[in-house]
């Protein structure tokens, strides 16, 4: 037993700088993954994300516990990063905050590109439905994956290349941009004038 007060109370007060201490070095040294000195993780990440950025560097996504960069996403997500820089289709206007849509930390089975169907605004891409095209009710009529981008789980609804060029295979040389000068989304089929009309 301690008899001396003085001593005693450098004691407790080395105690409580100890406990101070170990609480510091506890708050800014990573459960898992390096580099943010994050709690433990929240949950596992889909499984997509698994081999790449992983789950052993927390700092590759985040730039503070349960913060994530817009900008570390598009590192890697390059054609959606292109698609933004230039304003064009669903996600050209959706830079800022990714996990909005894009929650991680749900588990493998994860679906982190949710996507339905049935409510889908097309006209969100850029790229309003009109003519015959507003007839095609599956999605996947147009978005084969043969035209869209390849993705490592699930459905990509990324074109490989922009406006007809994505389902059509332009027969005039030099044009392939211009389709639309010529003909419309009811009909391929152009009405040809004589000279007279």
């Amino acid at each position: 037993m301690i008899a001396h007060p003085a001593l005693k109370t450098r004691l407790l007060g080395g105690i409580f700088v100890l406990i101070g201490g170990l609480t510091v070095y506890a708050a800014f040294t990573p459960a898992v993954g390096g580099g943010l000195g994050q709690q433990a993780m929240p949950g596992p990440l889909s499984a997509v994300h698994v081999p790449k950025p992983g789950e052993a560097d927390c700092s590759a996504c985040h730039v503070a516990p349960g913060k994530v960069a817009p900008s570390k996403c598009l590192a890697c997500h390059t054609e959606i990063a292109s698609r933004i820089a230039a304003e064009k289709g669903y996600h050209r206007d959706k830079a800022d905050d990714c996990a909005v849509c894009h929650a991680e930390h749900q588990g493998r089975q994860a679906n982190i590109v949710p996507l339905e169907k049935e409510s889908f605004d097309h006209s969100e891409t850029g790229a309003k439905l009109q003519g015959t095209h507003l007839k095609l009710k599956d999605c996947d009529k147009c978005h084969t994956l043969s035209n869209t981008l390849p993705r490592a789980k699930g459905k990509s609804y990324l074109f490989k290349d922009s406006g007809c060029r994505s389902c059509y295979t332009p027969p005039h040389p030099g044009n392939q941009d211009k389709c639309v000068d010529c003909h419309n989304q009811e009909s391929w089929i152009v009405e040809r004038h004589g000279a007279e009309g």
